[in-house]
Formats: structure tokens, sequence, C-alpha cells
């Protein structure tokens, strides 16, 4: 084999493999999560699990209907729906496994204006109760709920409905 064709090989191949890594970088994985990867879960059955836990009583879906609850949660939150930035897959195993992990400054306000304690989220901790595949069906059903919008700029501002 001559020196040009040995040199075009090595060339070929160094380009594959550079495209290959490319490639595998844009896989549009909707779960990004570094590390730790659960499973695939099943919508219908984490909805289950989101009203056999009563999650429905301190969180609404919208355009989703559940039963109603035998208690009165102080203020409900709205998960999912038309938003800007999607709450990834990884921020909401970390939500439910662990509520006090991060409370957003809009909750800690909603807190405050129903004096309930601050650094402490009122979320149940589940860790004893939920089983490992309820765990991943809900956060599937919870993920599933979310719509990106495209922002819409124009003449550098933004703009929104």
């Amino acid at each position: 084999m001559s020196t040009e064709k040995s040199l075009n090989v090595v060339f070929s191949c160094i380009f594959a493999a550079i495209a290959l890594l490319a490639l595998s970088a844009c896989t549009g994985d909707p779960k990004p999560v570094k590390g730790f990867v659960l499973p695939e879960g099943d919508i219908e059955q984490g909805k289950q699990v989101f009203v056999d836990f009563n999650c429905h009583g301190c969180h609404t879906i919208p355009e989703m209907e559940f039963p109603e609850t035998d208690f009165q949660p102080p203020f409900v939150l709205e998960i999912g729906g038309e938003v800007f930035r999607v709450t990834y897959y990884g921020e909401l195993l970390t939500s439910v496994v662990n509520p006090d992990h991060i409370i957003s400054p809009r909750y800690v306000a909603m807190l405050k204006k129903v004096e309930r304690e601050v650094g402490v989220s009122p979320m149940p901790y589940f860790g004893e109760e939920m089983t490992v595949a309820e765990l991943i069906d809900v956060i599937e059903f919870l993920h599933a709920q979310y719509t990106k919008l495209q922002p819409q700029y124009y003449r550098g501002y933004y703009l929104t409905k």
C-alpha cells in the first residue's frame, strides 16, 4: 500500500471517530442526568402513584382532574404546563427523594405568607413508603407534564404571551 493511501485510511478513520463522537453528543436525550439514570417508567402508573400518595392535594397539573382530598393545604403548587425552562428529570427526582434540597424563592415567599417554617419543605419524605418502581413511574409522569416553549424575540426584547 502506498504512503498516500495509508494516510487517506488514517485520516478517514480519524474523521469517522470525530464524527461518531460529535453525533453521540447530540442524542437528544429528554432526560439529561449525569451519572445515574433510572429505567423508563410508566406514565399511567405514575399518575396513579401521584394520586395514591396524595400529591394532588398540594400540587395541580394544568388541564388534569384529580379526586378530592380530605385535607386543605395552605396553598397549591402547579407542576408542569407550558414553560420556558423545563424542569429536568434529575431535578424532579431530587425534589421527590429530598424535598428539602432546594426550596425556590417563590416557594419561600409562599411559606412566609402562611407563617410556615421556611427552611423545611412541607412536602413529606416518602423514602420509607415509596418503592423504587413507584418513584420511577411518578417521575416519568411528572416529566411528561412539561411542554417547553420557544421564547420569541422582537428587536432585542423578550416577549411572552
